[in-house]
């Protein structure tokens, strides 16, 4: 029963005349945080997505959710006030808009009928208030789970039990199947990826979770994962045990959801754990599709089918955090946004995190410019430029400047002239905090560049922004998760080094740098002097920091050590999911 049903025939006439009927299509913002309020929706049919004001592209800022009955925006109508969540169509809406000069009039025209509105506007007010109040005490009284959540980690710890012991050559053929049944379907999944997210391109999301599938599982292939792995006399006998870790929660973030999601079921089958899988919600019917094959190929191989679950309840903040501080979960594999890894490290569950990228990438005087251009182009422009290790600030040796751009040109880079620079940062980033606007992650350059009246006689695969040493505190020197990049011009070594220190200071400590140079002296004082986890020299960073065309391990999860607040600077795999066992015998 809504307010409305509540009315009198003759007071419901009197409302509806004030009504003015709208219709938002799947996704649209019906409303955005901090705009005026001057009015208020109620909602006929459809359901809308409440959500905070949030910078990371893969965290969770869902408030919650309202249907038809509901009021929309009424806190504004009442005080005032500025609109303090934004609202988006989860569904195609219909909802009729009543504006606070159409509330002042009825209600000078109409005192009783605007005092039954009034009465409605405080009931919902209220309702909404004591569902605050609940979800507050939840957060910070008590650890309740709820029985959906309970049954779904019963689930994966009865599957990894019965896994646990599985021997390596039919583990390693598991593997094997997966990896080749993605390998398989990787443009399938690709497409399906972008037309779900929007971000990234077809083309190279499919050489992504080839990648995925085909190189992690080589890298697992014949590695000791379970049982005896060494036995030691060299003072004393010590034998090392592989054990599981368990049921592992893991984390997926929408601008690589697919080949985290084939990767993290590839390391944990390979350390004979179950998997729970937390999708973000904007791509959470691509995660379904994965799991689902997955669990067609565990059921091949007489596996568990349980052994990988998505979490199919509609993700908020709530959901994850009920698993995070599940009892039943051992560890939490974090790749998101800076604030669920935090939440993850924080949930009081082990957990291994990741923090966000922002690589500087030297271009030093002795460089290959020709091929450093090439590599950085090929790097940044890939799927967009979502991959978090990717090359966002270029840091060129005054000396070598003007062959580098012209390389950069030859690449298809548009290098922006002054006016174009103050167009493109105008369009790209939001005055009130300077953060890259959503809209603009994972999307062409082309099509970023072609908004802001951007033309070149190429196609325009990435847009280089020059950029001073004043900038280093702006929005410039941050991550940019798209196919863009600043340039910084320096002299000399030290002044490149000290560049370079900034942008990982302001943000990507200890995640991954880059370094184009001929001198192995001048790569080992880049080594000792940057606080990178990740230190790539002559090789593209969106494909060098995942060990494709590297000697890194294979990875979709790159921890940036005790410099980025993480537990680990390896590329994440199997062995940090086991638990190592000693057996030490007497002398």
């Amino acid at each position: 029963m809504t307010f409305l049903d509540s009315l009198s025939p003759t007071d419901r006439a009197t409302v509806q005349s004030y009504f003015q009927p709208v219709s938002f299509p799947k996704d649209a913002c019906i409303m955005e945080v901090g705009e005026p309020g001057n009015g208020c929706y109620f909602i006929d049919s459809g359901e809308v997505r409440l959500e905070l004001t949030s910078t990371e592209t893969d965290s969770d800022s869902v408030l919650g959710y309202l249907k038809p009955g509901d009021f929309l925006g009424e806190f504004s109508l009442c005080d005032g006030q500025p609109r303090s969540a934004s609202a988006f169509a989860e569904s195609a809406v219909s909802a009729r808009w009543f504006s606070t000069e159409d509330f002042n009039s009825l209600c000078a025209a109409h005192p009783a009928t605007g005092l039954a509105i009034s009465r409605a506007l405080a009931g919902s007010l209220s309702g909404k208030m004591r569902e605050m109040n609940r979800r507050l005490s939840e957060y910070i009284f008590a650890d309740e789970i709820d029985a959906a959540t309970d049954s779904l980690i019963a689930r994966a710890s009865n599957a990894q039990r019965d896994f646990a012991h599985w021997p390596e050559d039919k583990v390693d053929a598991l593997i094997g199947d997966v990896a080749q049944a993605f390998a398989d379907q990787a443009a399938e999944f690709a497409q399906a990826t972008v037309d779900e997210t929007k971000m990234g391109n077809t083309a190279d999301k499919t050489a992504k979770n080839r990648f995925s599938a085909l190189e992690v599982a080589r890298s697992l292939q014949g590695k000791s994962a379970g049982g005896l792995l060494t036995s030691e006399a060299a003072q004393g006998r010590v034998d090392t045990f592989a054990a599981p870790a368990g049921v592992v929660l893991g984390l997926i973030p929408v601008t690589n959801p697919v080949a985290t999601i084939v990767f993290k079921t590839l390391v944990c089958l390979k350390a004979r754990n179950a998997l729970v899988l937390s999708v973000h919600r904007s791509a959470q019917n691509v995660g379904a599709r994965s799991a689902e094959l997955i669990q067609t190929c565990l059921r091949k191989h007489g596996a568990p089918s349980d052994l990988v679950l998505p979490i199919k309840a509609r993700s908020s903040r709530r959901t994850t955090a009920m698993f995070m501080k599940h009892p039943g979960v051992a560890l939490i594999l974090a790749t998101g946004g800076p604030s669920m890894v935090k939440a993850a490290y924080s949930s009081g569950t082990p957990a291994i995190g990741v923090g966000a990228g922002n690589a500087p990438c030297w271009i030093a005087p002795d460089a290959d410019t020709a091929k450093a251009a090439a590599q950085v182009v090929g790097s940044k422009s890939f799927d967009c430029g979502v991959i978090c290790g990717s090359e966002n600030n270029l840091v060129v040796d005054t000396s070598v400047r003007a062959a580098f751009i012209a390389a950069l040109e030859t690449n298809g880079a548009a290098v922006l002239a002054p006016d174009e620079k103050r167009r493109f940062c105008a369009h790209v980033f939001d005055p009130a905090d300077g953060h890259l606007r959503k809209e603009i992650i994972g999307r062409p350059a082309a099509e970023t560049a072609a908004a802001c009246g951007i033309k070149r006689a190429f196609p325009i695969r990435l847009v280089v922004i020059p950029a001073v040493r004043e900038e280093l505190a702006g929005p410039l020197a941050a991550e940019k998760l798209a196919p863009m990049i600043s340039l910084f011009t320096v002299s000399g070594d030290d002044e490149a080094i000290s560049v370079c220190r900034a942008i990982l200071t302001k943000c990507g400590k200890g995640h991954t740098a880059a370094l184009h140079t001929a001198s192995e002296e001048r790569a080992h004082r880049f080594a000792r002097e940057i606080e990178a986890s990740r230190l790539l020299v002559n090789a593209g960073a969106a494909q060098g920091c995942i060990g494709f065309g590297t000697g890194l391990t294979p990875s979709f999860t790159l921890g940036c050590g005790f410099h980025g607040g993480n537990s680990t600077s390896d590329n994440v795999t199997f062995s940090h999911l086991v638990n190592y066992q000693r057996l030490a015998w007497g002398v």
